[in-house]
């Protein structure tokens, strides 16, 4: 009796350990179908690729894999992936799962994931079926499409800038300035926009607002969701509402009218820098790289004070060049005193030495917080550029804006914004807002709060005063940019095309100095804070004339005339 007892009691226990083997192998199968729908869902084809069969993997490629899942995700426009509950039924997994999508609403099926392997050697026995909720074996999903017309583009008053299926407007030549033109998607944006259901062949922004706000205009596209031939779903196209921008055609008008008498290109772009609105732009705003010149000392007077290396109560002795490196002041002239007058009055003696006195790493990491080599988030923006490994030589150059530096009209108002922001960068919209934009901190508020000190100083009695605004406190930079040599001892030692052999050299116009303007650009950042009317957001701007003398000259007058635009435009 005893026997058959034991024996019962050895039975029994390997029943259950037999029981809690199977149960532990079943929680096994179960993970590993949670962690692939966690992939799916968080739309991560390559942790998907982790959990399926080996003989899957074999047959197709990680990157295969990972093309097939994209793309039925982007044919259906889906958004969002919901999964529900698991159960079991034999060697697969039932599960509810939603497909929310842009286009066709949200779509829901049960999807069956069958498993090859036992326990922890289990896999996801994967099929194409699998990439979309509700196709079966041997179906291929697939969209047809039929766009809505553009929606409408208005400026912030309401007034069309782009209109109706020919893109019209009752201010043409304005329009034109920032509306763009439409074609066929550029490389850069097929992929966002295949995902709001735009099909390769549309007709989309290449440029301007068309572009900038392509998400906003293309409206919802219509079409059919087709699983091989059957129809899952089918919806009518829909028509975007009016898009109403941050553009002020006003201020478009006083900026392009202030730089029609220019030589050369142009380009010029005004910053809320509260709301992070761009209230205008014109020409080559943010399409041309050129060096920025002086208005880089913006950016050297803010390394050097976060440093430690000037104080506002610094003093420098009164130079014509900055001795040791070979950089003259404009025009030979001797300046230095406090920084604050050094600023005023732009003084390369000083900034060269003080970049140089801030260090390489130090003034690349501010000026990258400005925005040097960071996309600046605006569609078809160059990158301002700045090297990161800098000799002494080349930093000295770069603190004055010179050297490898390089930056657009864009770059330079938002220099203005940021210090004018109390030293945050606002997260720039064209979409008209009276809400505080989203910004990161670039600066202290204390830097922020010198630099508008020393900026106030270049417009009440430095190099800037014709960006004066009328009854506005006005803060600015000018800058110069040498695009060929205008000054220095090489100059002296260049003998002119056409001099006899054996007569005394002399400089070369066309090479040193600037009798025509067309060896410099001519820059202005600027921002002006109202105090009359409807609030006291400051206003910034970036202005640039290519080759066209110095910036104090012939950049400043057109940053006071399209700010005085914008304060009436604002309501400021």
């Amino acid at each position: 009796m005893a026997a058959v007892v034991a024996v019962l009691l050895v039975g029994g226990g390997v029943a259950a350990a037999l029981a809690l083997q199977a149960r532990s192998a079943s929680r096994a199968e179960r993970s590993t179908v949670e962690r692939y729908l966690r992939a799916w869902v968080a739309q991560d084809p390559g942790a998907m690729y982790a959990e399926v069969s080996g003989d899957v993997q074999d047959r197709t490629s990680e990157a295969r894999f990972g093309s097939l899942v994209r793309e039925a995700l982007t044919v259906a426009t889906v958004r969002r992936l919901v999964v529900g509950e698991l159960d079991r039924d034999g060697d697969a997994f039932v599960v509810p799962v939603a497909a929310e999508t842009r286009l066709f609403g949200t779509l829901q099926a049960r999807m069956t994931i069958p498993l090859t392997g036992d326990g922890d050697q289990a896999r996801v026995r994967w099929a194409r079926r699998l990439t979309f909720p509700g196709l079966r074996d041997g179906e291929t999903l697939s969209r047809t499409t039929t766009m809505p017309d553009r929606a409408d583009i208005l400026a912030r008053d309401g007034t069309a800038i782009a209109r109706g299926k020919d893109r019209s407007s009752s201010l043409p030549q304005l329009a034109a300035q920032v509306r763009g033109t439409l074609g066929p998607a550029l490389p850069q944006d097929q992929a966002r926009l295949r995902r709001l259901g735009v099909p390769r062949d549309a007709q989309v922004g290449v440029n301007g607002l068309e572009r900038i706000l392509n998400a906003q205009l293309v409206g919802k596209p219509g079409g059919e969701l087709r699983a091989g031939d059957r129809v899952l779903r089918s919806v009518e196209p829909e028509k975007a509402e009016p898009v109403r921008t941050s553009i002020s055609l006003a201020v478009v008008k006083a900026a392009v009218e202030a730089q029609q008498n220019a030589p050369s290109q142009t380009g010029s772009v005004v910053i809320n820098s509260r709301t992070g609105e761009v209230l205008a732009f014109q020409g080559i705003a943010w399409s041309n790289l050129q060096p920025p010149g002086s208005t880089m000392k913006i950016i050297t007077a803010a390394a050097a004070l976060e440093a430690g290396k000037a104080k506002m109560s610094s003093s420098y002795p009164y130079e014509t060049e900055a001795k040791g490196f070979g950089i003259q002041n404009s025009n030979q002239e001797s300046c230095g005193g406090s920084l604050t007058s050094a600023f005023a009055h732009s003084c390369n003696s000083v900034f060269a030495p003080l970049a140089a006195k801030v260090g390489a790493k130090e003034f690349v990491d501010v000026a990258e917080r400005f925005g040097f080599n960071r996309d600046p988030g605006v569609p078809g923006a160059q990158t301002a550029s700045l090297p990161t490994e800098l000799g002494v030589g080349d930093l000295a150059q770069s603190g004055i804006g010179q050297a490898q530096v390089q930056a657009t009209p864009l770059d330079v108002a938002s220099w203005a914004a940021i210090v004018a922001n109390g030293g945050r960068m606002p997260e720039l919209t064209f979409l008209r807002s009276t809400k505080t934009a989203k910004a990161r901190r670039v600066i202290e508020a204390d830097t922020a709060r010198d630099l508008r000190t020393l900026m106030l100083a270049v417009v009440r009695n430095g190099t800037g005063e014709k960006a004066a605004v009328p009854g506005v406190a006005t803060a600015g930079k000018t800058g110069t940019a040498e695009l060929r040599a205008t000054q220095g001892d090489h100059c002296e030692q260049q003998a002119a095309p056409d001099a006899p052999p054996g007569e005394e050299t002399q400089p070369v116009d066309s090479a040193c100095g600037n009798k025509d303007g067309s060896n410099t650009d001519a820059w202005m950042a600027a921002f002006a804070p109202s105090s009359r009317g409807g609030g006291d957001d400051p206003l910034a701007i970036g202005v640039l004339r290519v080759g066209n003398f110095q910036g104090g000259e012939t950049a400043a007058p057109v940053a006071s005339k399209a700010l005085q635009a914008a304060l009436a435009a604002t309501g400021g």
